[in-house]
């Protein structure tokens, strides 16, 4: 019964350390990061065909990278809310793009399933080491990173972005690019 106990208690601690790591981790993130309107690194993307694909070729648009996972519980409730944000704020200059950190038949049946039209990426490698170069070397998902049409980094985002975040990081954006 101690034995069991104290596994009980070296796993509770073990989860408030992860997610009090977690938090400071997304905290620094949010405010603090250094890459914070620092031009984003020219990283290199590859199309669902193999193409690569410059992060430069949306310059001139505010530009959401969101890196994402099929096995991702919080990336599946995000992806939704993008497809129906590149909808919303396509003409008016947002380019999302969904860099994954999966295989490619699992990045099509999810493109497929939820009908993405904005551009998805299914190289892992290509993926995580813009995602590194991105900012976030600890791996988590999902990580957004919006990126003005200057090319400067804006906002990065670490977790899921919520309907009203995004909709309120979207039309900050998108209003100050008309003032």
């Amino acid at each position: 019964m101690r034995s069991v106990l104290l596994y009980i208690l070296l796993a509770l601690a073990a989860g408030a350390a992860g997610f009090g790591a977690y938090r400071l981790y997304e905290s620094a993130t949010a405010a603090d990061h250094p890459l914070l309107g620092q031009p984003a690194p020219d990283v290199v993307l590859a199309e669902q065909d193999g193409r690569a694909l410059p992060l430069s070729n949306w310059r001139g648009r505010w530009v959401l990278v969101n890196f994402w996972a099929s096995w991702c519980a919080p990336c599946m409730e995000e992806l939704p809310l993008l497809v129906e944000a590149q909808r919303r704020y396509g003409a008016q200059g947002l380019q999302i793009v969904g860099p994954a950190l999966d295989e490619r038949e699992a990045v099509s049946a999810v493109s497929a399933r939820l009908g993405i039209t904005y551009p998805v990426m299914a190289d892992f490698a290509r993926a995580d080491a813009a995602m590194q170069a991105l900012g976030n070397t600890q791996g988590a998902l999902p990580y957004s990173v919006l990126i003005d049409p200057a090319g400067r980094i804006q906002e990065i985002v670490l977790g899921a972005l919520s309907a009203d975040r995004l909709e309120k990081l979207i039309t900050r954006a998108l209003d100050s690019s008309s003032d």
